[in-house]
């Protein structure tokens, strides 16, 4: 079949997409990728009408049309697919991925299929139902649009099938450039390093599917009950096979410069695992390496042994630093004795950290929020980055539900559907304690003493304080002073003294990496490379070295 997927991301990343891509044509279907990103990160649907036109007649002629969407790109999603069905195109359109997901009843309204949970082997048995000219409307993981074009008077909502647990057997995402195109202003190119948006100098890895916990904001809730009984959910790929993925992604693409496992739970692995995955890195690999943790899951042996590959960044979220709220309100199983830990290894070991914080919480009263602010007074130490974001009631999360039943909400939480998690988002609707918890922590990480810090929180969380300061035109006052500083800075300081040494820096680690033009996804001296250098069943042990796989 010919099969065009979309993705309505931003970003051109879409590593979901990009497996159901690789798992299409594994069985021969003619596939090409259409990224429909955006010059800037916006949930608005920002296509200019060339480009538009564009992708309809590319659409043309196609038997099987896909979408990936999340919550954030929902609108972008719903105008390409009303844009379609103007065109008077009448090829099946299937959405997947995160939204479709939690949020199946709304997603289809609009496309004729969708996808719920993991996708490849749905949307291949799709391909195949379709190309033989017979009825899909069995298929598990699919719900069909009542009235649609299958001729079911009502929706069909299929149960999902049972977890797929060899993920090693599953083929590499796929980046083969040469059938992907990325929009431009006013159309399509060519898919290349340059348009890519740093997709080929930070590459990303997916080395786990699944989550243990729970957390009550977070989408991964929301897949754990539609998964309820239909499998182990947490799986992980071999050491092996994710080294099998970074080897050939460099053998690819030499303007590679760094690799982000995006996963929260890589370090889920055990000390052992960790260590084996060390070696093989160190050896085969050796790029900067970057990885998400859960505070649970950071272990000082663990930290010690990734200090030996170039450990550039881990990033872990903490979220709140109130027992209260990480129990009642996030169900969130880690304690501040684990966070406090946490924060002292990667410290100790001097690991960059990025450290991500949720605000704008209904549910939480002001002592917890007064509780975070000296935690991080007292518990947090040495430069990190820093991440505060606005909480987002996602669908299907216990937090959305409940918000409903409340009626804080409505059937969207307008600002899931509305804004992306970017530096402009970060101060959407913050209130007066959200601003001083953002002033306690860079004040914090600028070096800021903890006794100061605590004179600071007494201050402005004093009543008398707060009946002065904690007014409507306080937050919007703060941000326009903010922002007009920043500017300055920016302007006078940044660009013309310290931008230029960034530029030296980017040029000589560019200068450390192989010269050479990028090699195709798919050449002879490379297919096969993961299963070539996957575990043998028998011994356990790789069943080649990566040098012996490529010759």
């Amino acid at each position: 079949m010919r099969i065009t997927l979309v993705s309505t991301y931003t970003h051109p990343v879409a590593l979901g997409l990009r497996y159901v891509s690789a798992y299409l044509k594994a069985a021969s279907h003619e596939v090409e990728m259409l990224f429909m990103c955006s010059r800037h990160d916006t949930a608005k649907a920002d296509f200019s009408p060339a480009l538009l036109d564009e992708f309809v007649e590319r659409l043309r002629g196609r038997d099987l049309i896909g979408m990936g969407l999340m919550t954030n790109t929902f609108h972008r999603a719903r105008v390409l697919t009303e844009r379609i069905r103007a065109a008077g195109i009448a090829t099946p359109i299937i959405w997947g991925g995160t939204h479709p997901t939690v949020a199946p009843e709304e997603s289809v309204e609009i496309a004729d299929i969708v996808c719920v949970g993991e996708g490849e082997e749905a949307v291949l048995e799709l391909a195949a139902r379709l190309s033989a000219g017979r009825d899909p409307r069995d298929i598990a993981n699919l719900w069909f649009r009542a009235g649609g074009l299958f001729g079911n008077g009502q929706t069909v909502r299929n149960p999902v099938r049972p977890l797929d647990t060899q993920l090693d057997d599953l083929p590499l995402p796929d980046y083969e450039l040469e059938t992907h195109l990325v929009a431009g202003r006013d159309g399509f190119e060519a898919a290349r390093a340059g348009n890519l948006r740093g997709t080929l100098e930070r590459f990303r890895i997916l080395s786990t599917r699944g989550c243990p916990y729970h957390c009550t904001f977070c989408n991964n809730a929301a897949w754990q009950e539609i998964y309820r009984g239909r499998g182990k959910w947490v799986r992980k790929r071999s050491n092996d096979n994710v080294i099998a993925e970074m080897r050939r992604a460099v053998l690819c693409f030499p303007q590679i410069e760094s690799f982000n496992i995006v996963d929260d739970l890589f370090l889920v692995r055990r000390e052992a695992e960790i260590e084996n995955f060390v070696e093989k890195y160190r050896q085969y690999i050796g790029l900067p390496l970057q990885l998400d943790a859960f505070p649970n899951t950071i272990t000082e042996a663990k930290v010690r042994a990734l200090k030996r590959v170039p450990l550039e960044l881990i990033s872990m979220g903490i979220e709140s630093a109130s027992a209260d709220t990480l129990d009642r309100l996030y169900q969130r199983p880690t304690t501040l004795t684990k966070i406090a830990e946490s924060i002292d290894i990667l410290q100790r070991h001097r690991v960059r950290a990025e450290y991500h914080y949720l605000v704008n919480n209904p549910y939480e009263p002001d002592r917890n929020l007064i509780e975070t602010m000296r935690f991080i007074a007292s518990k947090h130490k040495g430069r990190a980055v820093l991440r505060v974001f606005p909480l987002m009631f996602y669908p299907g999360t216990p937090l959305y539900r409940r918000a409903r039943a409340d009626g804080l909400i409505g059937p969207r939480h307008e600002m899931a559907y509305d804004y992306m998690y970017t530096g402009s988002l970060q101060f959407a609707g913050d209130n007066y304690l959200a601003i001083w918890l953002r002033v306690v922590l860079y004040l914090r990480h600028g070096g800021c003493s903890d006794w100061l810090l605590q004179q600071l929180i007494d201050f402005v969380t004093h009543r008398w304080v707060r009946t002065c300061l904690d007014r409507k035109w306080f937050p919007p006052a703060v941000f326009g002073t903010y922002f007009v500083l920043r500017k300055v800075v920016k302007n006078l300081f940044y660009q013309p003294f310290l931008k230029p040494f960034t530029y030296l820096r980017s040029g000589r680690r560019k200068q450390r990496r192989p010269h050479g033009e990028s090699v195709p996804w798919r050449v002879p001296q490379i297919e096969g490379l993961a299963e070539r250098f996957c575990a043998s069943p028998a011994t356990g042990r790789p069943s080649a070295e990566p040098s012996e796989a490529l010759t």
